[in-house]
């Protein structure tokens, strides 16, 4: 990503039209099942619908855009993990500009524990504000609250389990739990060149991305992904921001691609920048 945040920002809001819930983009509120049971973890997952031609951001929405965003409120007793993102496409847009996000449907995921404890008769409500910006050749601020109400059974009776398979399947995974990779090594010198090998272990994969999470004070520029048979080389700059001097930091970075199947996924690659980061593995 080659052009300064702050600026492409300030292009963006140019097109930006008034802030309104966009009609390009529909909210849901589902949960992998239709009953919860006391103390057994579930998914609820926020579905996105998003109209052809358009497309909402990433954790980490790239050069210009703003994360897409959901914050729950849950029955008491009950506690949410963090928001779960399925690996995005990366979008290559006029002016240099990198972003990266979802087209067409995305299931933002949560993990939700129920307490120890709950009455035979409970019913919960579960209630998500989401807020994205959905982009075309203009951009558009939208927020929808979703809600779901639930009550409780032993034990818990499923629904919902294909789509919410197909999702938790597209989350990143570590490499030594993903199937379709074989070793992945990394490593950054002193001068910000940073290097990710890949080796897969039944063949390359296909559309092979580069994600880049949320890296404050740092610029990544010259972006370069080259594929064999087997191996998969990534090269780019990280060069700290004008003005700044920011200690050695981790870089939590995605690699996306497509499986045999065609379907989307991807391998988290984690990376120390700085004096420490040399010979990362």
């Amino acid at each position: 990503m080659a052009i300064g945040k702050s600026l492409a920002l300030g292009v963006l809001c140019c097109l930006m039209a008034a802030r309104a819930s966009a009609a390009q983009v529909r909210a849901e509120l589902l949960a992998n099942v239709s009953s919860v049971q006391a103390g057994k973890p579930f998914w609820l997952g926020v579905r996105l619908s998003i109209d052809p031609g358009w497309h909402v951001y990433w954790k980490n929405p790239g050069d210009a855009g703003l994360p897409t965003r959901v914050t729950y409120t849950l029955p008491d007793g009950f506690s949410a993990g963090p928001l779960q993102f399925p690996t995005p496409l990366r979008y290559d847009q006029p002016g240099n500009i990198v972003a990266f996000g979802y087209e067409n449907s995305v299931l933002l995921l949560t993990r939700v524990t129920p307490p120890a404890n709950l009455p035979a008769d409970f019913q919960g409500e579960f209630r998500a504000a989401v807020s994205w910006l959905v982009c075309s050749n203009v951009c558009i601020q939208g927020k929808q609250t979703v809600d779901l109400t639930l009550g409780s059974a032993t034990p818990a009776s499923p629904a919902n389990q294909e789509l919410f398979d197909d999702w938790i399947r597209q989350l990143p995974v570590d490499a030594g739990d993903c199937p379709n990779v074989a070793d992945v090594r990394s490593r950054a010198d002193n001068t910000g060149e940073c290097v990710i090998e890949i080796t897969w272990r039944d063949g390359a994969a296909d559309s092979v991305e580069f994600l880049p999470g949320v890296l404050e004070d740092y610029n990544i520029s010259n972006t370069t992904v080259s594929t064999n048979d087997k191996t998969t080389v990534i090269r780019f700059k990280v060069q700290p921001l004008a003005g700044t001097a920011p200690p050695p930091t981790t870089l939590q970075a995605v690699v996306g691609y497509a499986s045999k199947e065609g379907k989307r996924r991807g391998v988290n690659v984690s990376l120390v920048l700085g004096p420490a980061g040399a010979n990362n593995h």
